[in-house]
């Protein structure tokens, strides 16, 4: 989640889960497409990667059973965020959250945050490391997917940020696990931190992330913006550069919502939720949609509230 700085305000035991399990098959049918492509006389087309649908809770712990009825609720499953926050006077602890994500995985695949964007600066890097472990080993059987890095290209981060994020993906992989990563997208970016060159500048060609994360996410706030709503062609170029840096993983937006409070008025969230779902990119098959609003406790719980009949809605007109 977007902090603010000086210059803005800001689940499964199985080996593979029904997420990743949902997008092997969508890659492995475009894989074969390739392959077929390279026999025949003229290339055959990309298959898209099924589509995914994310939402985020900040916390998990917090009116559970309405979260879960939402979730169940929805036509198609989703993929949940779940942030997990730092501890302050020894709670909370990763044990703390297991009944909590535990219900939760039966409704939703679930994507683990062990460390949000706002708390890498107050983290050093052996706590990080103690912290990947001890989450790993508590949640494991409830979570799909790990986020080992949130908007790692803020430049509210503070120091060591690539050896954090590191020493996450290189856990989750050792145990196993797939893994996402979250890249934070500004239209006009402080200097060193401009989304694809921050890559090429902490990610280099050949860096282990970029051939071992399944899922590149970006985080993009329009009220951070000035009011800025993303066009095809700056989609295009975003997604298109993302592929080119992580061939082997599926793209999505992973966070969007409001960095300056929660707008009162139905219309202008209901718009925003229209607009962020509704994006496609058909230049890019690895683009499955994603959005992982932050908001989904506060504004779609519970099941009756109007920004889940938005979902609801957008959802059943998907095929």
């Amino acid at each position: 989640m977007i902090q603010a700085s000086a210059r803005q305000l800001h689940p499964a035991s199985e080996p593979w889960p029904w997420f990743w399990r949902r997008l092997g098959l969508g890659w492995l049918l475009t894989a074969l497409s390739l392959a077929s492509g390279v026999a025949a006389d003229r290339p055959k087309a990309a298959v898209p990667a099924p589509r995914v649908w994310g939402l985020t809770t900040d916390d998990p712990t917090l009116d559970t059973p309405r979260q879960i009825e939402a979730l169940k609720a929805l036509p198609h499953r989703t993929t949940l965020r779940v942030v997990f926050d730092p501890p302050a006077e020894g709670h909370p602890t990763a044990t703390d959250y297991v009944p909590a994500t535990q219900a939760l995985a039966t409704a939703a695949e679930i994507m683990g945050l062990p460390l949000d964007s706002s708390a890498m600066a107050s983290m050093d890097l052996p706590t990080v490391r103690r912290r990947i472990a001890e989450y790993l080993e508590a949640l494991s059987p409830f979570v799909a997917i790990w986020e080992v890095g949130n908007e790692v290209n803020g430049n509210w981060l503070g120091s060591e940020v690539v050896p954090k994020v590191e020493a996450m993906f290189d856990a989750v992989t050792a145990a196993g696990k797939p893994s996402a990563i979250t890249f934070y997208y500004e239209v006009a970016p402080p200097k060193g931190h401009g989304l694809l060159p921050w890559i090429d500048a902490n990610f280099p060609k050949g860096h282990r992330l970029r051939k071992g994360v399944s899922l590149v996410l970006v985080s993009y706030y329009e009220d951070q913006n000035q009011g800025h709503r993303l066009t095809p062609k700056e989609l295009g170029r975003l997604f298109r550069g993302l592929a080119v840096r992580f061939p082997k993983a599926r793209l999505a937006f992973g966070e969007f919502g409001w960095g300056g409070g929660i707008p009162a008025a139905f219309s202008t969230r209901s718009d925003l939720l229209r607009r962020m779902y509704g994006y496609r990119v058909p230049s890019v098959p690895a683009f499955v949609g994603g959005g992982f609003y932050w908001h989904f406790r506060q504004t779609m719980v519970p099941q009756t509230s109007p920004d889940w009949e938005v979902l609801h809605r957008l959802q059943a007109q998907a095929p």
